[in-house]
């Protein structure tokens, strides 16, 4: 599977965005997608200890400090290179990270993992 995300023009260096992918049977897998500088990364929306989105406004994921993704609910930090958890009840675990693929139009997409 190879799903369209956004194009990189789109993303703000520093900035996090949420996004839903339309998956079959009209499911949706909810991203969130990061950039800093030339490195795109993508994770799922899910909190590996209340298993709930990170969010709780659109596109709101990073820390004040802009250095961390932050769980809205309960504050726990992830790092912004692996999604590993620094902070918070869910130490230790970490985000899902999603393959993507930025082709020379710097169209992103998501690819399967499977």
């Amino acid at each position: 599977m190879k799903k369209f995300v956004c194009h990189t023009k789109d993303l703000k260096d520093h900035q996090s965005y949420g996004f839903q992918i339309p998956l079959a049977a009209e499911n949706e897998l909810d991203i969130v997608v990061l950039r800093q500088g030339k490195h795109i990364r993508a994770y799922l929306n899910h909190c590996p200890h209340l298993g709930i989105p990170l969010n709780w406004q659109p596109d709101k994921f990073l820390s004040l400090e802009e250095t961390h993704i932050q769980c809205s609910t309960h504050g726990a930090l992830f790092t912004l290179e692996e999604g590993y958890c620094i902070s918070g009840p869910c130490r230790g675990q970490s985000l899902t990270p999603l393959n993507i693929e930025i082709t020379e139009q710097g169209e992103v997409y998501l690819i399967s993992q499977g």
